[in-house]
């Protein structure tokens, strides 16, 4: 497999290039948390796919039973984009899209590695378009790299952390895998509770002192 299909290594972007950026929205969001643990920073990673290309249409697709948020929706619209939301999976509505629109672009990006976009990839190649993919590679079938002209994994660097979630994925790379293997085990000796003699609950506001007798 070439290098060109496993990461964006100075392939050139051209001015004149006429590109749709197609997002399926879910996959490629479910991959960065599940695999890095954070949000996608879509201001990022448009501007990456994007370079000195024009970018006709900015397409980002999400079930209609998935929330979104009406400061994203505000967002979404200062970068150029549009929002769809399908009844169920995005795929087809990417797809039609994608076909329709192939004509007028000369290149075509999906970001999402899902192998049912297979079928788009062979088609619009054979009406002369280019087709890149953008998306995690440990979630992208390896069907789909290779049938993509551009490939290009998708890291950390597109992703927003917050620090809890960092600090949780530092303490889990710090810890070893099997904390129990080649470690003797010592026992755990229970410190048995003694009261501090020296030291007095405070009297009570309520109660008060006994007096003494003449």
């Amino acid at each position: 497999m070439s290098e060109k299909k496993v990461k964006n290594n100075g392939s050139k972007l051209l001015s004149n290039q006429k590109i749709g950026i197609f997002i399926d929205a879910e996959n490629v969001e479910m991959s960065g948390y599940n695999y890095y643990g954070g949000r996608t920073d879509y201001k990022k990673l448009i501007e990456g796919v994007g370079g000195v290309r024009q970018v006709i249409r900015n397409l980002y697709y999400k079930p209609v039973h998935k929330e979104i948020s009406d400061d994203f929706r505000r967002f979404w619209a200062e970068l150029g984009g549009e929002i769809k939301q399908p009844m169920k999976n995005a795929d087809p509505w990417l797809i039609i899209d994608a076909v329709t629109m192939a004509d007028k672009l000369d290149v075509i990006v999906i970001v999402g590695g899902d192998k049912d976009y297979l079928p788009l990839i062979w088609y619009v190649k054979s009406r002369g378009c280019k087709v890149e993919v953008w998306t995690y590679r440990e979630t992208c079938s390896q069907m789909i790299v290779d049938a993509a002209d551009y490939f290009y994994a998708i890291d950390e660097k597109y992703l927003i952390k917050d620090n809890a979630t960092k600090n949780s994925r530092s303490r889990r790379k710090t810890a070893p895998s099997h904390p129990s293997r080649g470690v003797e085990k010592k026992p755990i000796k229970k410190r048995q509770y003694t009261p501090n003699k020296d030291k007095q609950p405070a009297p009570s506001s309520a109660a008060k002192p006994t007096p003494k007798e003449p």
